[in-house]
């Protein structure tokens, strides 16, 4: 039976709701001392500016309107270099357009300028995964579950790797993690369904594929399912 991890396709993007918070806002007093006067006003429309520039972007980068996306985060940038999250969303851009390294950079830069940010470790690793840069990405993905061990697709996703790297008992306990904190993961079902295979748990890879294998039918993942239906088919056979 083949061995081959379905691995994720998801980047983490700033929406433009949380880009509102992540610029951290806050309400300037009526009454400002005189000499305090010109850099208050001057922050405030530094922040305005970044706000206006980045969620520009933001709307782009929905729209998969990658190149518009990057000039306005690149703009983002110029105005305002100590902002992290443009840079992250300019590599999630960059990377659509296949330009990996350059936006491992900019995910490298996001994380020097704000280390507490899971989701730019979880982008990086993604990134790196597809890089074939396995050992660098199972450190971002280490690095993002120590901030968030609530994050159920970097155990998948670091999982996945871990059984790409013939680490069977490692991935089963990432998938295990990831099925914990989301019941409906089809995928990790199907992943530790191979795992478990691979491991000699006949019954329990049964069980997993069967489970994915309805999950993907009733989330309308029509080739997954049938994948998952074959690997029952030769189960039985």
């Amino acid at each position: 039976m083949p061995t081959i991890p379905i691995f994720s396709s998801q980047l983490v993007v700033t929406t433009i709701v949380q880009s509102m918070e992540s610029l951290g806002f806050a309400n300037i007093a009526g009454k400002v001392f005189s000499g305090e006067q010109a850099q208050a006003r001057q922050e405030a429309n530094l922040k305005a500016n970044t706000t206006k520039l980045y969620t520009q972007g933001l709307k782009n980068l929905e729209k998969q309107e990658l190149q518009a996306a990057i000039q306005y985060f690149t703009a983002t940038i110029n105005l305002n270099p100590q902002f992290s999250p443009a840079y992250n969303d300019r590599g999630v851009a960059r990377y659509r357009l296949g330009y990996t390294q350059s936006a491992i950079e900019d995910l490298t830069t996001a994380i020097e300028l704000n280390p507490y940010r899971a989701k730019y470790y979880s982008n990086r690793g993604f990134m790196l995964t597809r890089s074939k840069d396995y050992t660098a990405a199972i450190a971002d993905y280490n690095s993002a579950l120590m901030l968030n061990p609530n994050l159920a697709q970097a155990y998948f996703n670091r999982g996945s790797i871990r059984m790409q790297m013939e680490n069977s008992l490692a991935a089963l306990a990432d998938f295990e993690s990831a099925i914990r904190l989301n019941r409906d993961f089809a995928k990790a079902y199907f992943n530790r369904g191979l795992t478990r295979y691979k491991l000699r748990e006949v019954q329990g890879a049964f069980e997993d594929f069967q489970k994915a294998a309805g999950l993907f039918k009733q989330q309308g993942k029509m080739d997954y399912y049938q994948d998952a239906v074959a690997k029952l088919r030769k189960l039985w056979s």
